[in-house]
């Protein structure tokens, strides 16, 4: 198994865990999926992500690899870090995934 299989499995199964812990919640209000009394123009809102370091480090080292490390780098600066591991709050993370995405498109 090489090493992008072994992360790409990694991935999967933190989507599963965190699908779980979902419906898990779901079950512990008392709601059982797809029976919830919500009208119909108002829509559910999908919890946001939660990254992990490892995710979002596979993501900027990605990005650095395909020749965008000075936007990485910028991307970091703008966040008040000079290194990924000098984030703290874990929803930071997601605010710099979001930006990291939009690293060479366009």
């Amino acid at each position: 198994m090489t090493k992008k299989d072994k992360a790409t499995l990694v991935e999967g199964l933190k989507r599963i865990c965190a699908d779980v812990a979902v419906l898990v919640s779901l079950f512990e209000d008392g709601e059982a999926p797809g029976k919830q009394d919500t009208p119909a123009e108002e829509e559910p809102k999908a919890p946001a992500k939660v990254y992990a370091y490892e995710e979002v480090r596979a993501i900027l080292a990605e990005k650095s690899r395909t020749g965008f490390r000075a936007e990485v780098k910028a991307l970091l600066t703008k966040h008040g870090v000079t290194q990924l591991s000098d984030v703290k709050e874990p929803e930071v993370f997601a605010a710099i995934v979001a930006e990291a995405e939009g690293i060479g498109v366009g």
